[in-house]
């Protein structure tokens, strides 16, 4: 979330100076309000658990996405908005409870037990044995007693729960990144919460599921039904790392030194294993429901470990490891802006559900309990808003068409339309996701010419000279750098010629968004000409001065203005 904003506001001014906002907005307006997302995004870093931090950053950037023009088109602007829509659910469902009690197992309160009866007793355990010998003759246990008693059956049966146990019950990485670290108080005796509560925090967890099994799954069919051949032949990767938009200096390292067999068998497990088999895994939570649920815990209780073994294999966290290498094979591979933490978000909300009983404490404010009985029956209609457009997202993974039969009138309802309208559910497979492979790359490369003939200008982060080494963008998505690799592709360049224009005309905002080059922005007031002339890159090989390789294209692809 600090990602998208903080660079909207470096980017921002030359995009929509170029193409103005859609909706009636004002360039002005849209930079002011990626300002003020700055200071919840900053909220979201220090405290990811802090719901009305991440309600503001989404209803902040949703507008903003949807009026922003040409420049967010990307598959990840979209993500945006369902995975902040659903991570805004996930942590409002933190705060309707204070803990989570897991019954233990009898070796590890055995253990517990035996480590007990070393230790001097504490003062919670003198009370408890006071309480006892007071029953024992007669006497009615004090309320305090009970109170505490309550309290440390709870804590008892929370801290002896074994290691193992521990890591099957609960994603522990969910308990680093999202728990509260604010300590409960120990004289608090606390109570289960209703049913409704589990519900909203199970079903928020696979809502996320749900989220990450649509995406990779559809970037997996969509190479397979209809990519590029060379996703079947196993060589796409020869040369995608100089050919994709944005590489960075280890692109430059896979493309010399990976062999090419080494090349086909991360291919294979990038988009075969990750992308096409791995993500069914992440539904093994339905092994758990229904019919399949009591063969699944009767598998658990038998002594043949053929049978146990494979039903106590966690297939929603193996998923997610697997799937998270993959991604964090991408991100160190190039630049695909805020991709990979999105799609990790979903992941790790994926690795496990956390298992147990949510209590609450016995005594609550009024406000607080009042919060706590009403905001479960909300987040439930609003789960169920939020998975209905994706009724057409499963439609074609299963069959590849999108339409529904009996189901069409219920997806044409306006309640539906306008989830699909806030990119709810959306159907990643209207995305590309670089099933069209490229290979070739072809760059516009900026020209000033002001009196001693035409200086390279460059625009930063992009592909431009030889000498400039490839940089490392990602998380952090330069929109304007990205915009001139599809030139290269046969988009239109009319935006260019826009800002060659604007160029010629001296524009501050123009030159603010190319880097400083002495010989040209010193002497800008005797500027004679502008050109964008197209040349065709390659990496150039270990031992070389430069960094690429390139050739002028030929002059029909050249736009040159001069300026009066």
């Amino acid at each position: 979330q600090l990602c998208c904003p903080a660079m909207n506001v470096i980017d921002g001014p030359v995009m929509w100076l170029l193409t103005p906002p859609d909706g009636g907005w004002e360039s002005s307006e849209l930079i002011a309000m990626n300002k003020i997302a700055l200071l919840p995004a900053l909220i979201i870093v220090l405290r990811p658990w802090f719901w009305p931090a991440l309600a503001a950053c989404w209803i902040l950037w949703h507008p903003m996405r949807m009026n922003g023009g040409q420049w967010f088109f990307f598959g990840w602007d979209q993500m945006i908005d369902e995975i902040g829509f659903l991570t805004c659910i996930l942590s409002v469902t933190l705060t309707l409870y204070d803990d989570i009690e897991v019954e233990s197992d009898g070796e590890a309160a055995v253990v517990e037990h035996v480590e007990e009866k070393k230790e001097e007793p504490s003062t919670q355990q003198w009370l408890l044995q006071e309480a006892s010998a007071q029953k024992s003759e007669g006497h009615e246990e004090p309320a305090v007693h009970k109170e505490v008693a309550a309290d440390a059956a709870l804590r008892s049966r929370r801290s002896r729960q074994s290691p193992k146990q521990a890591i099957a019950s609960s994603a522990f990485a969910w308990d680093i990144l999202w728990t509260s670290t604010s300590p409960s108080k120990s004289s608090a005796s606390f109570r289960k919460c209703s049913q409704v509560v589990d519900w909203c925090r199970i079903l928020a967890e696979l809502s996320m599921t749900l989220a990450a099994f649509r995406l990779f799954l559809a970037a997996g069919l969509l190479k397979m039904r209809r990519g590029s051949a060379c996703w079947k032949t196993l060589t796409c990767l020869y040369d995608h790392y100089e050919t994709q938009p944005m590489p960075n200096l280890l692109s430059w390292a896979f493309q010399n030194y990976t062999p090419q067999a080494m090349l086909s068998v991360m291919r294979w497990f990038a988009i075969d294993l990750c992308e096409c088999i791995v993500p069914f895994f992440l539904l093994s939570f339905v092994l758990s429901m229904g019919p399949l649920g009591i063969l699944h815990r009767q598998l658990l209780q038998r002594k043949e470990w053929f049978l146990r073994l494979p039903a106590k294999v966690p297939g929603r966290l193996l998923a997610s490891v697997f799937i998270m290498i993959f991604v964090f094979g991408m991100f160190i591979g190039g630049n695909y802006a805020f991709l990979h933490p999105l799609a990790i978000v979903s992941l790790i909300a994926s690795m496990s559900t956390v298992q147990g009983t949510a209590v609450i404490r016995k005594r609550e404010s009024k406000p607080v309990m009042l919060y706590r009985s009403l905001m479960p029956w909300l987040l439930l209609p609003l789960l169920l808003f939020a998975f209905l457009p994706s009724l057409r997202a499963y439609a074609w993974l299963w069959s590849g068409q999108e339409r529904l039969g009996f189901l069409e009138p219920l997806m044409q309802s306006g309640v539906v339309r306008y989830a699909e309208s806030l990119n709810l559910g959306i159907p990643y497979n209207h995305h590309a996701y670089f099933a069209g492979a490229v290979h070739q790359r072809k760059e516009m490369v900026l020209l000033a010419d002001v009196g001693d003939g035409f200086v390279e200008v460059d625009v930063p982060y992009k592909v431009g000279r030889v000498d400039r080494m490839p940089l490392q963008t990602s998380p952090l998505h330069r929109r304007f750098a990205w915009q001139w690799w599809f030139i290269g592709l046969g988009q239109d360049p009319s935006w260019l010629v826009n800002f060659m224009e604007l160029l010629c005309n001296k524009n501050d905002i123009a030159w603010q968004a190319v880097e400083y080059n002495n010989k040209v922005h010193s002497q800008l007031h005797k500027l004679r000409r502008v050109a964008a002339q197209m040349y065709q890159y390659h990496f150039s090989k270990p031992g070389s001065a430069a960094w690429w390789e390139r050739v002028e294209l030929s002059r029909r692809q050249r736009i040159e203005l001069s300026c009066k």
